[in-house]
């Protein structure tokens, strides 16, 4: 497919803008707020800036399997096995979104290992309050390399005249299981972001993300929403992803 190539992409430094009103709307509390902010400040001061966040990305064909819940993805010269044609995976229930794909964006993404050593420390140190705001700085600059990743679809389906299917990550959507992450993975060199997948499909570091987004003419629409759109719970539930 023209302006399409399978070969993979790699953002090392993603620059991404957090503040401390980032953190101070992820803050709910209540207890003291003044004293609950000012260990916050305190700790968003200790780790500005410090924060690495990566991402690495690739295009890959898709096609739905022969079997129920199963994706099919073609990925010709894509990642860290580039022996390998296709890739079968089990999307589960979370294939009903992938029905329109003609291509998918497959990334990983990462808010970087720094933050983490930086909230061990404070938890050795007794600071478990600050270790605490550090993690949440940590889910603030991940969100944020998300929202780079799905930015990063939405360009190249406008490119094409495309639209994109909901944002799809294993082990968080309808039966497309955390060991699907394994497969994946598989797909892309993440040792260029410093991640791994462990034998139990866990990333490491903890606050990394893999996800696959699906494009294609089919789609009407030209952002990447999210599966809360099929749950009967989604206009009351305060996990519900915006």
């Amino acid at each position: 497919m023209k302006n399409i190539t399978t070969q993979p992409f790699v953002i090392p430094d993603l620059s991404v803008d957090v503040g401390f009103q980032d953190l101070v709307q992820k803050i709910k509390s209540s207890g003291n707020q003044s004293e609950i902010l000012k260990t916050a400040q305190e700790a968003f001061e200790r780790v500005q800036n410090i924060w690495k966040p990566a991402i690495v990305y690739c295009w890959v064909k898709f096609e739905q399997g022969h079997t129920n819940g199963m994706g099919r993805i073609i990925q010709k010269g894509c990642g860290a096995q580039k022996d390998r044609d296709a890739v079968e995976i089990d999307f589960g229930y979370s294939i009903k979104f992938l029905n329109k794909a003609d291509h998918a964006l497959v990334a990983v993404y990462t808010a970087g290992q720094v933050l983490e050593e930086e909230s061990k420390k404070a938890s050795k140190m007794g600071d478990l309050l600050g270790a605490y705001f550090i993690d949440l700085i940590g889910l603030i600059v991940l969100d944020k390399a998300g929202e780079r990743v799905k930015q990063i679809a939405q360009e190249k389906a406008g490119q094409l005249g495309w639209g994109v299917s909901p944002f799809l990550s294993p082990g968080s959507v309808h039966g497309w299981d955390l060991e699907e992450q394994i497969k994946l993975c598989s797909l892309l060199p993440l040792e260029k972001i410093d991640v791994m997948v462990r034998e139990d499909a866990v990333l490491s570091p903890f606050k990394t993300i893999s996800c696959l987004i699906g494009l294609g003419p089919g789609y009407a629409s030209d952002q990447v929403g999210s599966t809360c759109q099929v749950c009967s719970k989604n206009h009351d539930c305060p996990m519900k992803q915006i």
